[in-house]
């Protein structure tokens, strides 16, 4: 899945302001590779598909085509790889960076993320069995 975002060249966006912010919870990188996790962000009405790159239980990174104003309020709808199982969830757009044709962008969820009772919980320990490290160094 994640060919959809083929590099492109693109101006760089390195004006930007990027917010530095101490994380407050482990993050966890989801099996993009093995099992692409379908996400949509619900900003100002429109509705933005994009991927899960990482998450934790304050927040997750998005991987998205096209570029989102930071700083609104969204609705990140995380859809389970199998069956119709989804994860709403109120966030603040925090960040954005482009890297090449391709944006990440970084969100806070307004009430913390209990991923044991999802089926993010299942996919992290998961990984965690099979000798992977899902860990990404802050």
């Amino acid at each position: 899945m994640l060919d959809l975002f083929q590099p492109t060249p693109a101006k760089s966006e390195s004006h930007l302001p990027r917010v530095q912010v101490q994380r407050h919870s482990r993050r966890f990188s989801v099996p993009v590779l093995d099992v692409p996790i379908l996400v949509d962000l619900l900003a100002g009405g429109v509705r933005y598909p994009c991927h899960l790159w990482d998450v934790s239980q304050n927040g997750a990174c998005l991987l998205l085509r096209s570029r989102v104003q930071p700083g609104q309020s969204v609705l990140v709808r995380i859809h389970a790889p199998c069956g119709k199982e989804t994860v709403d969830l109120e966030a603040r757009l925090m960040w954005i960076d482009q890297v090449m044709g391709a944006y990440y962008s970084g969100v806070e969820f307004s009430q913390p993320l209990d991923l044991s009772t999802t089926f993010l919980g299942v996919l992290i320990r998961n990984y965690e069995t099979l000798n992977r490290s899902p860990n990404l160094v802050a």
